[in-house]
This record gives C-alpha cells, sequence and structure tokens, in this order.
C-alpha cells in the first residue's frame, strides 16, 4: 500500500511540473510570435527612423520581376537591359534608392529630360511615382523636371496625361509644377509671367500643334500658375 501511495504522489508532481512548463510556455510564445526582427544595423541603432523598413513602393503594383512588370507598354527588362540606361533608375525601380531630400534624388528626377526616345518612358515613371508619394520636403524636388518635360516634349506629355481618364495625374503633375515648378530668375511674385513663359515654351516646341492641344497648353499654363497666384507656399 506505502508503495502505492508513493507511484500516485509522484504521478501527481510530474504532472503539476508538466502543467508549470506548458503554462509558462503558453504565457510566452505569443509574444515571441509578434515580434518582428530587425536588421542589425537598426538593432544597433535603435534611433534609426523605423519608416525606412515600410514598403515605401507600396502601391506601385510592381512585382520586381522585369519581365513581368511593364512601363509604357514594354517589359521593365526593356529599358533595364539597355547599356544606356541610368543607374539611379534602376535603383529606383528595385526600390534601393527612394526619393527623398537630397542631389541624388535631383539626378534622378531630371532624367526625365533626356534625349534617349527610348529610355525616357522609364525616367518619367520615376518621376511620376516620385510626385505620388512626395510630401512637402520631397515635393521641392519634382516641380521643375516635371515642368521641364512638358515644355520639351509638349505632345508626349499630354499623351501621357491622357492614359488617366481620371484625370488625377495631370492634376498632381499640375500642382506639382505649380509649387516647385518656378526657375531661378522667375518672378514668383507675378505668376501670370511664369504662366506665359510657360505656354510659349510649349508652343515653340510643339511643332505642327493642332487647335486643340494648343488651346490645353494655355489652360496647363494657366493651371500651373495663374489659379495659384494666392498661394503662399
Amino acid at each position: 500500500m506505502k508503495i502505492f501511495y508513493t507511484i500516485c504522489i509522484l504521478i501527481i508532481s510530474v504532472s503539476c511540473h508538466q502543467d508549470s512548463r506548458e503554462t509558462r510556455f503558453n504565457q510566452t510564445e505569443p509574444s515571441n510570435v509578434e515580434k518582428k526582427m530587425l536588421p542589425a544595423d537598426k538593432l544597433e541603432n535603435p534611433q534609426t527612423d523605423l519608416e525606412d523598413l515600410h514598403d515605401w513602393q507600396q502601391g506601385f503594383g510592381l512585382t520586381h520581376d522585369p519581365d513581368i512588370d511593364s512601363i509604357w507598354f514594354k517589359p521593365v527588362s526593356y529599358y533595364l537591359n539597355d547599356i544606356n540606361c541610368a543607374d539611379l533608375a534602376k535603383q529606383f525601380y528595385y526600390g534601393k534608392l527612394r526619393p527623398m531630400d537630397n542631389q541624388v534624388t535631383e539626378e534622378l528626377l531630371h532624367l526625365v529630360t533626356s534625349n534617349n526616345n527610348k529610355l525616357r518612358p522609364f525616367y518619367r515613371w520615376c518621376l511620376n511615382k516620385t510626385i505620388v508619394i512626395q510630401d512637402g520636403a520631397l515635393g521641392e524636388y519634382t516641380g521643375q523636371p516635371a515642368r521641364k518635360y512638358a515644355e520639351r516634349f509638349p505632345k508626349e506629355f499630354f499623351e501621357y496625361m491622357d492614359i488617366d481618364v481620371t484625370g488625377e495625374k495631370y492634376h498632381m503633375w499640375v500642382a506639382a509644377i505649380g509649387y516647385s515648378g518656378f526657375y531661378r530668375g522667375d518672378d514668383f511674385e507675378n505668376p501670370g509671367e511664369v504662366a506665359k513663359d510657360l505656354i510659349n515654351t510649349m508652343n515653340g516646341s510643339c511643332r505642327n500643334c493642332s487647335t486643340e492641344l494648343l488651346n490645353r497648353i494655355k489652360k496647363i499654363g494657366h493651371d500651373c500658375f495663374m489659379d495659384r497666384q494666392h498661394d503662399t507656399r
């Protein structure tokens, strides 16, 4: 009988110990599951902006497979495989270069006025996506290249705007030009003159333009600057 009681006590003791272990496991496991591992440099420097870890290209519709993704009716590989394709644009596509308030971003965005007809749609895509994600600081960099592109390639510009039947793309580009599209020497206090310069430059680049296109050029000048003459920035 003593042996029987001894065995019962041992069984109860082992069972309680096991329950204790399972309780501790169940209390700690959920917190481990919820943890997200950070790169080593983020762990070493906790003051680093964690926003860098977020997918800044979210909403771009990219797979980062250049044979699947397409820009202006061509697979992205069509541009990337060109030996003249700027490395900055390649880095932008792969998400390695995030537009910020710096000189590199300025260089990237000004690629849009390239004379390379084959690569220009790719560079224009980089500028357009930057306009989409821009904040106040980044917005200082998009206006001038957007304006220069419209001035140098007016037919191409409106063709690009027309792919968006909602008009949202047009309004975003107009807002970018109106915000930071002033050149050095432009009279900010006289937006009418700035609008006139934009219109005249686009007209000069628009060979054999239809009356409809000339009217659209006049309208964009007013949309960019005249309608913002009371904007205090």
